[in-house]
């Protein structure tokens, strides 16, 4: 997870204070998808109860209430009881957020079953403390769970707890990496920081740009992917 700051500014005789918390997670993707056309998506979010028995919306993030309101899980990628996020994720991945709310039972338990394809899962403690095969995790610690099995519960410990399940299946791929720049080769490496450095992928621009300024900015120095 990438934390911000409080970033403050003084705007004239007011203090503008803001603090954000927030996930950054990059994917790696398959070889064949490495050159693809660079592409965004807004997502909103979309409340729903654990009985719903139709999908969700397009370009929406299911937000999942259990049935007695012990917990709030967040399907941005992947798929848990049935319930598949609409975005489309380029690999074969889940990323779910499992929130346990401070009016649940102590403790209250959260079920997941994992793809038998997702020899990988990682779970990130963002707030209070949870159990697992007996196994106590507090905050702010990571958990990389061993392959073998497919059903995850998760126990909190404390009432409210936060949590971030990352899991997917191997690319089995080679890897090179150097900086921001993810491919396959050492020479893909090379060949994609001399497209950064001739403005293939778009040109840095001033953070002091306007909305207006900065569309106008990103029209003129297009990506060429």
């Amino acid at each position: 997870p990438w934390i911000l700051r409080p970033d403050e500014k003084d705007e004239g005789n007011f203090l503008w204070t803001s603090s954000q918390e927030l996930y950054q997670i990059w994917l790696n993707l398959p070889a064949a998808s490495k050159m693809s056309t660079p592409d965004a998506q807004l997502l909103e979010a979309h409340s729903m109860d654990s009985s719903a028995s139709s999908p969700p919306p397009e370009n929406t993030t299911p937000i999942i209430t259990s049935e007695d309101g012990s917990t709030i899980t967040t399907v941005v990628a992947g798929e848990h009881n049935g319930v598949r996020a609409p975005v489309e994720c380029p690999t074969n991945a889940s990323i779910i957020r499992v929130q346990f709310t401070p009016n649940a039972k102590d403790p209250s338990t959260w079920t997941h079953t994992l793809p038998p394809t997702h020899e990988t899962a990682i779970l990130y403690i963002r707030q209070g403390s949870v159990q697992i095969d007996n196994q106590r995790i507090p905050p702010h610690h990571t958990v990389y769970l061993t392959p073998g099995g497919e059903q995850l519960t998760i126990q909190a410990l404390e009432g409210e707890a936060d949590v971030l399940l990352l899991s997917g299946e191997p690319l089995r791929e080679p890897i090179a990496s150097q900086g921001s720049m993810v491919m396959n080769t050492q020479e893909e490496i090379q060949k994609a920081y001399m497209d950064y450095q001739r403005g293939f992928m778009g040109m840095p621009w001033d953070h002091a740009l306007s909305d207006d300024e900065w569309r106008e900015h990103v029209k003129q120095n297009p990506s060429r992917y």
